[in-house]
């Protein structure tokens, strides 16, 4: 029998191309996403090749939806073999800027929507003493970006619950991963959060943001497809290993290797002339 994995968000990007990856890996796919109309690329690919992969409404944020959306795959499996939580969102504003709806948006959605998925596929997992959680993390786990800061916390509050979760699942069988990608060449973006007050050319941090933004461009070219974090979590998960996190391209790791090697002066200061910035 084949095994079965649920990826949250994958009408694009990263949550798509790990939909794809273990479809082509003879997996039973539930791509789940919003709007299911976002996944009629995806349908179409999965019926030309064969893949054995459902398209199913999930808002990570909506309890009903969630609950909807395991009634059937739990009708279907008894268990997830792999749960890849990959749904999010990104946001740029500063600190003092952002407003409560969208600090709260971003948490409902990045934190409480992984944990509303998560409290529905593991009780089926930890009955049968076996399953595997990808939790999607980031570069941005370990180091913060200037005015993206409220997303980074996302992140590093996934990292704390991930380490959690691998310590909490183990007596259960239960296998914990956190993939770290970099700079990833996908529409993220476009269904990111931009504070109100971003274009507000009376923001004291108008001048700043625009400085950090313009030297954020030129690391651009080290961005990568979204291919190669989904070739990380295929690979994680297809294995019985021990090792938590796992960066997915070369400057995710040596962003993170160099926050961990660097004291603070030494790595803001190594991070500022990244940006061209003194």
């Amino acid at each position: 029998m084949a095994k079965s994995a649920l990826v949250t968000g994958a009408n694009s990007g990263i949550g798509r191309a790990t939909a794809e990856r273990f479809a082509q890996g003879g997996y039973k796919v539930y791509a789940t996403m919003r709007s299911p109309a976002k996944g009629e690329e995806l349908a179409s690919a999965a019926g030309e090749q064969g893949w054995d992969l459902t398209i199913l409404p999930l808002d990570v944020t909506d309890q009903d939806s969630v609950d909807a959306a395991f009634m059937q795959v739990h009708a279907e499996v008894s268990a997830l073999d792999v749960l890849v939580n990959n749904a999010g969102l990104g946001m740029q504003a500063a600190i003092e800027e952002a407003t409560d709806e969208e600090i709260n948006r971003l948490f409902d959605t990045n934190i409480v929507g992984m944990v509303r998925v998560l409290r529905k596929a593991l009780p089926p997992m930890r009955e049968r003493k076996s399953g595997t959680i990808v939790n999607l993390s980031s570069m941005g786990g370990h180091v913060v970006w200037p005015y993206f800061g409220y997303y980074h916390a996302t992140k590093w509050a996934l990292e704390a619950i991930t380490e959690s979760l691998y310590l909490e699942l183990a007596p259960f069988g239960i296998n914990v991963y956190a993939v770290l990608p970099g700079l990833v060449a996908t529409n993220f973006g476009a269904s990111s959060i931009r504070g109100e007050r971003v274009k507000d050319k009376t923001s004291d941090y108008r001048d700043d943001s625009k400085r950090w933004i313009e030297g954020f461009m030129a690391l651009l070219p080290n961005r990568v497809g979204p291919e190669s974090a989904a070739e990380k979590i295929f690979e994680v998960a297809e294995k019985d290993g021990h090792q938590l996190h796992h960066t997915s391209d070369e400057f995710a790791e040596q962003i993170v290797s160099g926050r961990k090697r660097m004291p603070d002066d030494e790595w803001f200061a190594h991070f500022k002339g990244m940006h061209g910035l003194q």
